[in-house]
């Protein structure tokens, strides 16, 4: 996670409820307790986590993690040093250039992408990770929500899709 020129630092005044679900969230935790270990590596935080990070959600489910081509065998191989790795079948749709999925010993899941690419009727669509994009807050790297509504259109989330854009129509 290294903090380039070009990457923001922002901080954000989130309401007390949010950030007690956020410090809450297992794999809120889980990302803080990764960091010192992902140092020196470029990647964001986005999925469900980014969401209740930004008040949409009161729960996160899993931790997202996207980086470029030339950083997922860094962060794929610092994860491995303290998460399981977990075997992924190949997917039809879901047809990302690098992808690996770990779980904590606490059971929280982290899926770590990099070169999206999504199927979509006979079309694929590409997807890539822009580091000059990321927002520090809590210590962490942050994907963009608009990077995110793009991705949940991708993967064809109607439901988060209609989150982010009534959250975007808000900023």
């Amino acid at each position: 996670m290294s903090r380039t020129p070009d990457t923001a630092t922002v901080q954000t005044d989130l309401v007390p409820a949010t950030l007690q679900l956020l410090q809450q969230s297992a794999p809120f935790q889980l990302a803080q307790q990764l960091q010192p270990s992902l140092e020196g590596i470029t990647f964001g935080i986005g999925g469900s986590l980014l969401l209740l990070e930004l008040g949409l959600l009161n729960t996160a489910r899993d931790l997202d993690l996207v980086c470029s081509l030339a950083d997922f065998p860094r962060l794929k191989a610092a994860l491995a040093a303290s998460l399981t790795p977990v075997e992924v079948p190949p997917h039809p749709q879901y047809q990302s250039e690098a992808f690996a999925r770990f779980v904590s010993t606490e059971g929280v899941e982290v899926d770590v992408m990099a070169g999206i690419r999504v199927q979509q009727a006979q079309q694929l669509h590409c997807w890539q990770f822009k580091p000059e994009r990321l927002e520090w807050r809590h210590q962490l790297p942050w994907m963009l929500a608009d990077d995110w509504l793009e991705l949940y259109q991708l993967f064809q989330r109607p439901e988060r899709v209609q989150l982010l854009q009534r959250f975007l129509a808000q900023c």
